[in-house]
């Protein structure tokens, strides 16, 4: 008799069927594969969480569904039903929830497994390779590992290349925007120095004009002083002068020129002499 003919009984089929709750029909057998035992649970766990004291957990629906039912008589209330229904299907996804944070938990230390593993060696297959297995020498896996490494520092050089270049630029655009900043700070205390050299020809300006009208003001006012002193003297010198008498005339001629009242001399214009 082969040896699947002697396993192949009905015993083995029935517990098969048992063990996935097919027959005889029981949904715990299921639902016990989703419950994650807690580290240091044991046998006390149940006794304790029959307590008052004790908080059941949301995986735990069969312990949640009794104690609905001591809680509740009326197991036909639909409030009743729809509570026993919302505590079904939480303890589902908590089920469901800490199964796939299990499996991804996993992976995620797998993945850090894979990461830690060597690079393949670039082993160069001969030109006649057709798939089959290959044994390489010690001498092609040394020569191997030396271009590997060698790929490395080629790797490792590109990258300090890169990195030297981008500092290169941000150094290249920062010398950029200082020049420009420097030229527009140079622009405007240009700017600066032209109003204020602006302003201070403007000031010259007036005060030359000032200065021209002050002295054309004086000028002024100093002829209009000399032709007022004038004709007094010019009228008494008339006066004074006889007729036909030429020695008089040459003494008026002789006589001493007129004077201001501070004592400068007093030139007559000819039109008064």
């Amino acid at each position: 008799m082969a040896a699947w003919e002697a396993s192949f009984i009905e015993a083995n089929i029935l517990k098969a069927f048992q063990a996935t709750g097919l027959s005889p029909f029981d949904l715990e057998v299921i639902l016990k594969r989703f419950n994650i035992r807690q580290p240091g649970s044991g046998s006390g766990l149940g006794t304790s969480s029959n307590s008052k004291s004790s908080v059941l957990s949301a995986s735990n629906w069969r312990k949640t569904e009794g104690l609905l039912r001591q809680v509740v008589k009326d197991r036909g209330d639909p409030k009743a039903q729809k509570l026993s229904r919302a505590f079904y299907q939480i303890s589902v996804q908590k089920s469901l929830l800490e199964h796939e944070a299990q499996g991804l938990k996993h992976a995620l230390i797998n993945e850090r497994l894979r990461r830690k593993r060597g690079k393949a060696l670039p082993l160069e297959a001969p030109e006649d390779y057709n798939g089959r297995a290959i044994f390489w020498s010690p001498r092609k896996v040394k020569e191997a590992r030396e271009r590997q490494h060698q790929q490395e520092l080629e790797q490792q050089q590109q990258q300090r290349q890169k990195v030297e270049a981008s500092r290169l630029r941000n150094e290249a655009r920062q010398a950029k925007a200082w020049a420009i900043q420097a030229r527009r700070q140079a622009r405007a205390e240009a700017r600066i120095s032209r109003e204020a050299e602006k302003a201070s020809r403007a000031a010259a300006s007036r005060t030359q004009q000032q200065l021209k009208q002050a002295l054309k003001t004086s000028q002024k006012g100093k002829r209009m002083r000399l032709k007022a002193a004038a004709k007094p003297a010019s009228k008494k010198t008339v006066a004074a002068e006889p007729q036909g008498s030429g020695k008089a005339s040459g003494a008026a001629a002789a006589a001493p020129s007129a004077q201001s009242q501070h004592g400068r001399k007093i030139k007559l214009l000819a039109k008064f002499r």
